[in-house]
């Protein structure tokens, strides 16, 4: 004997298929990492990741059906950014702009600079 059940429309949209968001859990410490975990840890996206494969950069293996990646290998990704030495041109440019915006000074506030910084009052 076969039983049939009707479920109307109305009652399967209005049940939640679950009622708990994902949980995300830490990545396991291991010497190979699928994309997809690479991806996850920040180091770009699946395009851009087997781009850097194919062109060299990132060292990777096929393991079954998954490319993986050294741990120790994303290491080569990452490159630090040094703040750039200011030269001489521009101090001066950025001084000659701050002059250029600022209110002419008083008499008053000319003389209390040139004390300041030791010089004559004009």
């Amino acid at each position: 004997m076969c039983i049939r059940l009707r479920i109307s429309e109305a009652t399967v949209a209005s049940q939640p298929i679950h009622d708990r968001q994902p949980v995300r859990r830490p990545l396991p410490e291991r010497e190979w990492l699928t994309l997809t975990e690479v991806v996850e840890l920040g180091y770009g996206s699946h395009w851009t990741l087997r781009q850097r494969i194919k062109r060299g950069e990132l060292a990777a293996a096929k393991i079954g059906n998954l490319i993986k990646v050294r741990r120790e290998d994303l290491s080569a990704l990452v490159v630090p950014i040094e703040p750039a030495e200011p030269t001489f041109a521009d101090v001066e440019a950025a001084v000659e702009r701050i002059v250029a915006s600022a209110p002419p000074l008083t008499d008053e506030q000319c003389r209390h600079l040139a004390s300041l910084f030791g010089g004559a009052s004009s």
